[in-house]
């Protein structure tokens, strides 16, 4: 199992954490994750040996997703994992492309049996030629490259920034509204520097209960807590030689803000339950997308860690901000999610455009992919439009043409175009009646229409308060 990249997609965190641990021991390297939403964003950019899957996670089914991983990823060993003792579950997983299939919990030692049992690798995920030497505890590089895309000034800047820094090893701290891709920066960072073929080892701060981060920054050993009941290595040790990326540092409690400040002034620590003192050579980037300043000045963040961590600051604009570089994503993840799922989205025509220009993009580079996924998924092919746009991106003009977008015909249906656009007018009027308490006067000004037009129009459609009706 000596080198063996897994992903184990596990929603209960006692048992991800004793499988991350018996795993690791058998010196495999290990992407816990817990979600299909997490396993989907990883494989974008990562490959591995075997996944590991929980049947039912919260938000969704780990058979779907092994249907998902078969297309996408045919070379990856599945093993489906359950507690449902339905006799139909096996064999759904194994008619869906599971190579084996474990029941929880499972037995000492029968995870490592199954692994060491699987077939060999379809595809390798280690160079084979002769002049590639990695010492036993490093692992093959698995990670695409990553790219930086964009054209604005600020996303120029950014690129070149990071092309500076390829040989540095200086702490660097990433800021950024959420979903403006600091991951992305981190692992451009990682990538173009010295460490590239070391770990790049990712945690979320914010994402992971005070009382289990510390265990999940820096290991612990046997009996250090209720339910330690073996040795654990944390993600500093896994990183070690490689570079740590400390995502959403802003909420990072206090006391462990002081054994970072000691790990980053001293490079050691000391596991949880132990006195003895690990090093570690590592590089450590950290992100944000709160106002580390306005912490320290509310008292909560420490002063000093922001020193320690601010060495070299990078920032990340919003995608509202970056102009023309939203149409490069999106034709960017349109390439992505045509492949993904055999869809054909060809472009975006000239309104749709115009509505993602003017939108305000709360979500940033994340909003944008989930929506071009969701495109992918419902359109399947053809030119963006703006009925394919949430009704939150559009204007209020947009938006009740969208309402009333007829459906497109087959060759031999037609469509009643008085009727149509009655019920269009019918619909504006009682819109801006409503709006304006029945108020005719001030309707007839917010259509910009004459007041005689408008009451002329009234009568004719039959138009009446709801208290008159």
């Amino acid at each position: 199992m000596a080198n063996l990249h897994l992903l184990l997609i596990e929603r209960d965190a006692a048992v991800s954490q004793e499988l991350v641990a018996e795993l690791q021991q058998q010196g495999a390297y290990v992407t816990a994750l817990s979600s299909v939403l997490q396993a989907k964003e990883v494989l974008d950019h990562s490959r591995f040996d075997v996944a590991l899957i929980n049947a039912e996670l919260a938000d969704g089914s780990g058979i779907d997703l092994l249907h998902f991983l078969r297309k996408q990823h045919p070379a990856m060993h599945c093993i489906i994992c359950s507690s449902d003792n339905d006799p139909e579950l096996p064999v759904a997983a194994m008619r869906a492309g599971a190579v084996d299939f474990i029941h929880y919990p499972p037995s000492p030692g029968l995870i490592e049996e199954r692994l060491r049992a699987l077939p060999p690798k379809a595809t390798p995920t280690e160079p084979t030629a002769p002049t590639a030497k990695r010492s036993p505890k490093t692992p093959p590089p698995i990670t695409k490259a990553v790219t930086l895309i964009g054209e604005a000034p600020a996303i120029v800047k950014l690129r070149a920034m990071i092309a500076r820094l390829h040989d540095a090893n200086s702490t660097v701290l990433i800021t950024g509204e959420s979903g403006t891709g600091k991951e992305v920066v981190a692992r451009s960072l990682h990538q173009s520097g010295q460490r590239a073929d070391k770990p790049f080892v990712s945690i979320n701060c914010g994402a992971i209960p005070e009382e289990l981060l510390e265990s999940e920054l820096f290991g612990h050993v046997k009996g250090a807590f209720t339910g330690a009941v073996r040795t654990r290595q944390g993600r500093f040790s896994i990183a070690n030689g490689g570079t740590i990326f400390l995502d959403e540092i802003g909420d990072m409690s206090p006391k462990l803000q002081v054994k970072l400040l000691r790990v980053l002034q001293e490079r050691c620590f000391e596991p949880v339950g132990s006195h003895e003192s690990v090093h570690i050579d590592v590089r450590v980037i950290a992100a944000t997308h709160r106002d580390l300043e306005q912490a320290i000045a509310e008292g909560r963040f420490r002063q000093d860690l922001f020193y320690r961590l601010n060495v070299i600051p990078l920032e990340i604009p919003p995608l509202r901000d970056r102009g023309d570089d939203i149409f490069l994503l999106a034709h960017h993840f349109m390439a992505q999610f045509n492949q993904r799922l055999s869809a054909n989205l060809t472009g975006i025509d000239d309104e749709a455009k115009a509505a993602l220009r003017n939108h305000r993009w709360p979500g940033n580079v994340r909003e944008l992919q989930n929506l071009i996924e969701r495109v992918a998924t419902l359109k399947q092919e053809g030119v963006i439009t703006l009925e394919d746009l949430p009704s939150r991106m559009l204007n209020q003009e947009q938006r009740i043409l969208q309402d009333f977008m007829p459906t497109p015909a087959a060759d031999d249906e037609t469509i009643d175009f008085k009727q149509l656009v009655d019920g269009f007018e019918r619909h504006l009027l009682t819109m801006a009646l409503e709006r304006f308490n029945w108020n005719k006067n001030r309707a007839a000004t917010y259509l910009s229409m004459n007041r005689t037009t408008l009451f002329e129009k009234i009568k004719k459609k039959g138009l009446v308060p709801p208290s008159d009706a």
